[in-house]
């Protein structure tokens, strides 16, 4: 069984370990590629093609994880490309989701997500789609005693879509969060009582507040980019469902604000 990886970030890397773990072959191409993913891809015993029509052709699992703006573009280049199943982790709406589906079929596309961190010792994993059920049977048979690691599937729902609408409402919420943190904790550096703040919020908040919280904080400026693509999704989304008039995005559209200031920001 070949598993080829369109893109090669945190999420490719921890699903090829695990892959590769389980004695499958994972493919992917440095074609483009940064000198950090390609660190990243030559720390694993990946095999490395020329490009990514090969890494398509040659898969019998094809997995797009990139970022939200270039996912129906890689859907449409290479999903067509394989003969097997093409998985998308990318954090795109559910528009998005069903663009890539009636493009493909749904016999060959399959939503997915990882829902919380990707560097952790629990990953849990969603899957939608016509696929998705089997996909999780057959990821049954041999995700026992994943090395260093817990393994969660669920599958929502048979229909395309509806793992983007979980992750999209989900990342409206986390987004929010790390922005208002963002915003006051640059206001009391300031004020020079970050540590107060700190240590008043705990005795609310509990007492992983503080470690959670600079966690958050990091990824957010580490990621500011791509989260600032993503809210696109996520506004389109809202937009198309709520309108502006009835439920209007107001929280959205000021995390989207913050983000556009992060993102050009050298942190």
């Amino acid at each position: 069984m070949k598993i080829g990886f369109v893109g090669f970030g945190e999420v490719s890397y921890t699903l090829s370990k695990i892959l590769l773990s389980k004695g499958f072959e994972v493919l992917t191409s440095l074609e483009g590629r940064s000198e950090k993913t390609k660190k990243l891809v030559n720390s694993l015993d990946v095999a490395i093609l020329d490009n990514f029509e090969e890494v398509a052709k040659e898969s019998n699992i094809l997995i797009s994880a990139n970022s939200p703006n270039s996912a129906l573009a890689i859907a449409i280049k290479y999903g067509s490309l394989t003969d097997g199943v093409f998985i998308d982790f990318n954090n795109i709406s559910p528009y998005t989701a069903e663009k890539i589906a009636n493009y493909l079929s749904e016999d060959h596309f399959i939503d997915a997500a990882i829902m919380g961190k990707v560097k952790s010792d629990e990953l849990n994993i969603f899957f939608s789609g016509k696929k998705a059920k089997e996909f999780r049977d057959f990821i049954d048979t041999f995700r026992s005693n994943t090395p260093d690691m817990k393994l969660n599937i669920e599958v929502v729902s048979d229909k395309i879509g509806d793992v983007s609408k979980l992750k999209v409402l989900r990342s409206s919420f986390t987004k929010g969060v790390s922005s208002l943190l963002i915003e006051t904790f640059e206001l009391a550096d300031k004020l020079d009582l970050t540590e107060d703040l700190w240590n008043v919020l705990s005795l609310t908040e509990g007492e992983n507040f503080e470690k959670s919280s600079k966690s958050r904080i990091k990824n957010s400026y580490d990621s500011a980019k791509r989260k600032h693509e993503e809210l696109d999704e996520i506004l389109e989304f809202f937009q198309n469902i709520i309108g502006d008039e009835e439920y209007p995005q107001i929280m959205v559209n000021a995390t989207k604000s913050k983000f556009d200031y992060l993102k050009d920001k050298n942190y």
